[in-house]
């Protein structure tokens, strides 16, 4: 099982989600550290932001993953529009 570990800028977007949504994000938290290359994740190229996405709803989920320490760094959570890979 991984560890999740939170930036500043993730947890300060998981707490501004509507109940609704942090639950559901929530949830998919667990499961990516369970294994996070789930069926819906993808690795994102070109991408400034972090090397992996996985989406719940309407929202993404920008992580990077580091196999050796078991731990997926949750760099932020954004609503998907055009600016959410910049």
């Amino acid at each position: 099982m991984y560890k999740a570990i939170f930036s500043r800028r993730a947890e300060k977007a998981f707490l501004n989600l509507p109940d609704k949504e942090a639950r559901r994000v929530k949830e998919a938290i667990q499961k990516l550290k369970q294994n996070p290359r789930l069926h819906g994740t993808i690795k994102l190229e070109n991408v400034p932001v972090a090397s992996f996405r996985y989406r719940v709803g309407s929202n993404r989920i920008l992580f990077d993953i580091d196999d050796k320490a078991k731990i997926i760094e949750i760099l932020d959570i954004r609503k998907r529009d055009e600016k959410t890979y910049r």
